[in-house]
């Protein structure tokens, strides 16, 4: 009987094993096409960081949403990329020097994005400088990652 008992535990962990190749190899496509989001949405980011820096405001408004919110380090909150645009283009009006340093990212299902950032924002002719955390919301929408959310939030200088 106890023979019996091994040789069935046996034939079942064979079994199961033979299972073990298809249960990766359905993972490694959705991997796969995790990695590829990720990939994508990590190109997008950084269009819009680097659009920023350079003051191309057609192209960094082209990542927002239309019903995008924005909250700036003074508290005041856009509604709409219509407000948002008018912000920028009067902070774009200026020589200034951006710096962000990414300290966590997540993506959810390839459907949302969270972008925390540590960001210097120099005007150097004003002699001002902006330390704050941005936290950037994110949501794919037919195909595409758009902006939703922006909070720009000052900190004290390092």
């Amino acid at each position: 009987m106890k023979s019996r008992t091994s040789m069935a535990a046996l034939g079942m962990t064979l079994a199961l094993s033979g299972l073990t190749p298809l249960a990766a190899a359905a993972q490694d496509p959705m991997a796969a096409q995790h990695r590829h989001c990720e990939r994508e949405f990590e190109r997008t980011s950084e269009a819009l960081g680097d659009a920023f820096a350079r003051r191309d405001l057609n192209r960094f408004m082209a990542g927002f949403a239309e019903d995008a919110v924005q909250v700036n380090s003074l508290g005041q909150v856009l509604n709409g990329k219509p407000a948002i645009t008018a912000f920028y283009r009067a902070v774009m009006a200026n020589e200034y020097v951006f710096k962000r340093t990414l300290l966590a990212q997540t993506i959810s299902q390839c459907s949302s994005a969270v972008v925390v950032d540590r960001i210097e924002f120099t005007i150097p002719s004003a002699g001002i400088t902006l330390h704050a955390i941005d936290v950037a919301n994110w949501a794919r929408v037919r195909g595409q990652w758009r902006l939703s959310a922006d909070t720009t939030t000052p900190i004290a200088k390092p």
